[in-house]
């Protein structure tokens, strides 16, 4: 099953705003079903300013429905001067090792 990982980096002067986007963003984007949020929001702080990271799980049949919802979802955060953002896109190990032959 594919996995969306979303990587969040913003300096800690925009912390307040940020943290109150995301739970404005949450209420105007609920998570659809589609996604099984395996890790919500984890972050640590680094000398730069504060990293986020979202692990999702979803169907391979889903994955760009998913992508979506994460870019508008992300996109709520563009006036925020210094945040910065990734997403991408794991598989399991299973899948990988088809790819090659050994599974």
């Amino acid at each position: 099953m594919p996995y969306l990982i979303t990587f969040v980096w913003y300096p800690p002067s925009q912390a307040n705003k940020v943290a109150q986007r995301y739970l404005d963003a949450l209420k105007k984007f609920p998570v659809p079903p589609i996604i099984k949020r395996l890790v919500p929001a984890a972050s640590s702080s680094t000398k730069e300013g504060t990293e986020v990271v979202n692990v999702d799980q979803v169907k391979k049949e889903d994955l760009w429905e998913a992508s979506n919802y994460i870019s508008k979802f992300m996109l709520e955060f563009r006036d925020i001067e210094g945040v910065r953002y990734q997403v991408r896109h794991f598989g399991e190990v299973a899948e990988a090792l088809k790819l090659i032959g050994l599974g």
